[in-house]
């Protein structure tokens, strides 16, 4: 994996690809060398389960992480990565989004030229290193996006890509931890969860997290903001919001109801889940709206 960096903007690339009948991955770097490969196992979330799509969506959630890992690293705000893929029919949008919130803008690339698919069929695995990846930042930025390189072959000019995506965010906010850590505590083991359930847990931690009036200070807070009144006025006059919660509200299990369940029993003082942990201890450490924050009444 390269990061190239000129003043506030920095580029990395990488390819990835899945194999949906010997459930493995890989995710390789511009000039086709492996940097994490090996299978699925059993108890991940992003297990293919024998679907070809689903295979490589987890493969390419694997290269935005570790991408989203880089950035941090260097410390550079502005980054996007140009991601190449063999799949057509990914979700772009929610790889987008998933790149967002990891600090990144998504340049999406469908093509055949893909060095990932070869390095799903090998044998064994290869970790991604564990230590800071800062040493990846090279000051030079070059004069187009680097041409990917196949395992089995040359050098070859990447050809025009099928399918591209690209979707400029702000810079990473300083809720970023805090919402992880949250979603974390619902999705880390969430085995066989639905793809419409996963979203929605997102969504109540959005609308429950970056309202106007700042993040909540404590558990309990956000606990107590797990309501569709409190939250309707919290986030009047923004209509995607007021839609999101008009649609967690509804049905025959409200998701936001199930939502506010889950959340409390697993956010519960007596709960020694090293997530819950985590999350009780990232509430001290967020930073403040400059409206200050406006807690709930719980109970």
């Amino acid at each position: 994996m390269r990061v190239t960096e000129q003043g506030l903007d920095a580029h990395i690339s990488l390819a990835a690809a899945g194999d949906s009948v010997s459930a493995t991955f890989a995710v390789c770097d511009a000039e086709g060398r492996a940097i994490w490969y090996g299978p699925f196992i059993d108890a991940d979330a992003d297990h293919p389960r024998g679907d070809q799509l689903a295979a490589t969506t987890g493969a390419a959630g694997r290269a935005i992480w570790l991408a989203g890992r880089a950035r941090e690293d260097t410390g550079v705000e502005n980054v996007t990565l140009h991601l190449a893929v063999s799949e057509e029919g990914l979700d772009a949008i929610t790889l987008a989004c998933t790149a967002s919130i990891a600090g990144l803008a998504l340049d999406l690339v469908v093509t055949d030229d893909n060095p990932a698919l070869d390095w799903c069929q090998a044998f064994g695995r290869l970790d991604w290193s564990s230590g800071p990846l800062t040493g990846l930042v090279d000051p030079e930025m070059p004069q187009s996006t680097p041409a990917l390189r196949a395992i089995t072959g040359g050098l070859d000019q990447q050809t025009e890509p099928q399918e591209r995506l690209v979707m400029h965010e702000p810079a990473l906010d300083p809720s970023m931890e805090l919402r992880s850590a949250l979603e974390s505590l619902l999705l880390h083991d969430a085995i066989g969860m639905d793809a419409k359930m996963r979203h929605a847990v997102a969504a109540v931690v959005h609308l429950a997290v970056d309202t106007p009036h700042g993040p909540p200070e404590d558990a309990e807070e956000f606990l107590g903001r797990l309501d569709a009144s409190w939250l309707v006025a919290a986030w009047l006059g923004n209509d995607t919001e007021l839609s999101l919660i008009a649609t967690l509200a509804a049905g025959e299990i409200p998701a936001l109801s199930w939502c506010e369940l889950m959340f409390t029993t697993t956010l519960a003082p007596w709960s020694t889940s090293p997530v819950a942990v985590h999350a009780r201890r990232v509430f001290g450490t967020v930073q403040r709206g400059t409206l200050g924050a406006v807690r709930a009444q719980v109970g």
